[in-house]
């Protein structure tokens, strides 16, 4: 059974690093994030924090509500997905978005700052639509 403080704090993280992004994709221009080290490497950081929000809320839905045993952040949003938690789009949008994390983080090759700044401008609606299909399904169970 998911512990629903769990969900909540990490619901409310995920909107916390959504608003951040958001506020920097209303206020943050191409050339200022091109031209700006510092910037670009905040909003790599909220990126980060975000997806790694999503990435600890369904390892716990899924470790608890499911049995899922395996550690992957990736495979614990497709179990999500496989229980109807989250919707097809939703699930694929995340396990690319643990991918773009991964490289984020581990500089696993060279860092796109043209790909995030793009991703900061068209990539944020998948935090609220995670965030609401999982607080329905939580509301369903109880």
């Amino acid at each position: 059974m998911v512990d629903e403080r769990v969900v909540a704090r990490k619901l409310e993280a995920v909107e916390q690093y959504h608003g951040e992004l958001s506020e920097k994709q209303e206020t943050l221009s191409r050339s200022e994030f091109l031209q700006s080290t510092t910037q670009q490497r905040a909003v790599e950081r909220m990126f980060e924090n975000a997806i790694q929000a999503c990435s600890d809320l369904a390892q716990h839905v899924a470790t608890r509500a499911f049995g899922y045993e395996g550690s992957t952040a990736k495979e614990a949003v497709r179990v999500l997905y496989r229980e109807d938690v989250i919707d097809e789009e939703t699930m694929e949008t995340l396990v690319s978005a643990i991918g773009f994390r991964n490289v984020l983080a581990h500089e696993y090759g060279r860092v796109d700052t043209e790909e995030v700044y793009e991703t900061l401008q068209t990539g944020l609606d998948v935090y609220d639509t995670y965030s609401q299909q999982v607080a329905q399904w939580v509301q369903q169970q109880g």
